[in-house]
């Protein structure tokens, strides 16, 4: 069980930085974007850069490659004697107990999950709790006209004493839902952009795709990027409803939509602000009005297929650019998180003929050794402990020294190894231990596994 938090936060953690990635790479060109496109289209790549927090495609290489097997059977070999990386790893994780932070992250994510959960119940019970149809003949009448043009079946229009501005509510059974105390305030047209926009997020389930981003935002709790984007889908939803509806008004209809913004926005003021669950009429912060009405009266349309093909293949680049990013620092992630790491110090590469590989002994495991194709170099020398590295079968060229990268460039190719342990005890005997263990001939990252065979001398010869 431990293991499995420990994997699914570290997870967590690479689709984090993938996020990161594809947000630095598309966000800055989001406004150049909207000239090429629509806002509807801005929607759907602010819902996959927010999916690209939760979308681990760099996991399937890491599947493929078997780095993730190795990840989690063997322990990623760090060492401690040496500057960089693996020297800061050293000194944080010898101050910091890195064990308790996937079970920290874990308790975030089932609190989040409880009280998303909890506010969803609160709202639907307040919204029953205080409901009515509404009777009145201008909402009743625009209400059955729009819905009837709109193909739109399964919503019902009702007031509510319990809701501060206009929304829409319910996934199976959906409900437009009138402030009680807004019902009076407005005439006929104006009802009609409030119906026609509310429709809208009805027949695009917009409300599915923001209860699906929020309950998301239940793995990414400790991020603030998510939050930022949760807010700028948000924007970039009520703009996409603000365009489509508006496409079709005059001039001076658009500016009475606006002026309808501002309106209700005044008659909220004394009132509560809407809920998480809920896609409202307003949808932003006040500050933020001013910016969505310039969309409205100002937007000069570009949309066109070469520009939605342009926007799309960039999230797709920046999608990619994530992913790879992750992959690239699985193991700098792993090195200050898992808990399968073991410290080493660091030693030169001897290359030592294979002839010279103590065979005696007896194997613990059956696992066979074919001695014609072993070469030995020792990665590690102290004063009682050697380690060494006994590649089998074809080996890559491998570099002088060895050196943890901290940057990996590459899906992992893993070639198996023997490791090779001596200890000297104060007697004068020798135990040498022989491990299973697996090594990238790209980046050198070494991983140690299950014990071979262990040897015993009374004299150390070594």
């Amino acid at each position: 069980m431990n293991l499995m938090i420990e994997r699914a936060f570290i997870v967590a953690l690479l689709l984090s930085i993938s996020g990161f990635v594809f947000c630095a790479i598309f966000l800055p060109f989001e406004k150049i974007a909207y000239k090429w496109t629509s806002a509807r289209t801005m929607v759907y790549v602010n819902t996959v850069a927010l999916f690209s927090f939760v979308t681990p495609l760099y996991f399937v290489i890491s599947l493929r490659d078997g780095s993730e097997k190795a990840f989690i059977q063997s322990d990623l070999l760090i060492h401690q004697d040496i500057s960089g990386y693996d020297g800061f790893i050293y000194n944080v994780r010898g101050q910091i107990h890195m064990e308790y932070l996937g079970t920290i992250w874990l308790i975030g994510v089932i609190g989040f999950f409880i009280y998303y959960v909890w506010k969803y119940a609160s709202l639907l019970y307040a919204v029953k709790k205080s409901m009515f149809y509404v009777q009145d003949d201008l909402w009743h009448k625009t209400f059955c006209k729009i819905k009837d043009s709109n193909q739109v079946s399964n919503v019902s229009l009702i007031g509510c004493y319990n809701i501060s501005t206009p929304c829409t509510i319910g996934i199976r059974k959906r409900y437009i839902v009138i402030p009680a105390y807004m019902i009076a305030f407005f005439d006929e047209e104006e009802i009609g952009f409030i119906l026609e926009h509310e429709f809208y997020h009805v027949k695009h389930r917009d409300l599915l795709r923001k209860l699906l981003v929020l309950f998301l935002n239940c793995l990414n709790w400790f991020n603030p990027l998510y939050y930022l984007l949760m807010k700028n889908l948000s924007e970039w939803t009520e703009a996409a409803c603000d365009e489509d509806v508006t496409k079709k008004y005059t001039k001076g209809q658009k500016r009475k939509y606006c002026e309808l913004i501002i309106k209700v926005l005044e008659l909220e003021q004394a009132r509560s602000k809407g809920t998480f669950f809920s896609i409202g009429f307003v949808g932003l912060e006040i500050k933020n009005y001013k910016w969505r009405m310039i969309k409205i009266m100002k937007k000069c349309s570009m949309n066109s297929r070469l520009g939605k093909v342009t926007v799309a293949t960039i999230a797709m680049v920046a999608m990619f650019c994530g992913n790879a990013s992750a992959k690239e620092l699985d193991v700098p992630v792993n090195m200050l998180f898992s808990k399968n790491v073991e410290f080493v110090k660091a030693g030169e590469l001897e290359e030592v003929a294979a002839d010279d590989i103590q065979m005696e002994g007896e194997f613990e495991s059956h696992t066979h050794i074919n001695k014609d194709s072993l070469v030995e170099f020792e990665l590690c020398n102290t004063d009682d402990i050697t380690y060494e590295i006994i590649y089998q079968g074809e080996v890559a060229d491998v570099p002088e020294q060895v050196q943890a990268q901290v940057e990996p460039r590459h899906a992992h190719k893993l070639v198996d190894i023997t490791l090779k342990e001596h200890k000297k005890k104060s007697n004068g005997s020798c135990v040498t231990t022989y491990y299973e263990g697996q090594k990238c001939s790209t980046c050198g990252t070494v991983w140690k596994g299950d014990v071979i065979r262990t040897v015993t001398d009374a004299k150390c010869t070594h």
